[in-house]
């Protein structure tokens, strides 16, 4: 007898509903659903687990209502947003210096000069 397949949770098609950010503080951030409180993810992207999560959790939140509440959602929102771009900015910044360095080595090698030489050190911070 064949076993039955197993459901997968990819194959649920789930998607992120735009209420979820008004009525329980989440927001979809590269497919997942975070919380904008806590930046927790749910499991599963459905509204049982985001509801069971806000209503156990967040309790504080509840009197907050109309253009107060959606006030605190962008607030929370751009707070999130500056704390994941924190970290691409530190990357570019690793990546322009490995940019540079390589071409300071490849001066180098060029012009075959030891680095302690002051014209060098003055032409690579033109």
């Amino acid at each position: 007898m064949a076993e039955p397949k197993k459901r997968k949770v990819e194959s649920e098609c789930r998607k992120f509903q735009t209420r979820w950010e008004s009525e329980y503080f989440f927001k979809e951030f590269k497919g997942k659903c975070v919380c904008l409180i806590y930046t927790e993810t749910v499991a599963v992207m459905k509204e049982y687990n985001v509801r069971r999560h806000y209503e156990t959790k967040h309790q504080a939140y509840a009197p907050y209502t109309g253009a107060e509440r959606e006030q605190k959602i962008k607030q929370m929102v751009a707070k999130l947003r500056g704390q994941q771009q924190y970290f691409l900015r530190a990357q570019k910044v690793q990546e322009k210096t490995t940019i540079v360095s390589y071409e300071v080595a490849q001066l180098i090698a060029r012009l075959g000069k030891p680095f302690s030489d002051g014209d060098l050190i003055k032409h690579c911070l033109r």
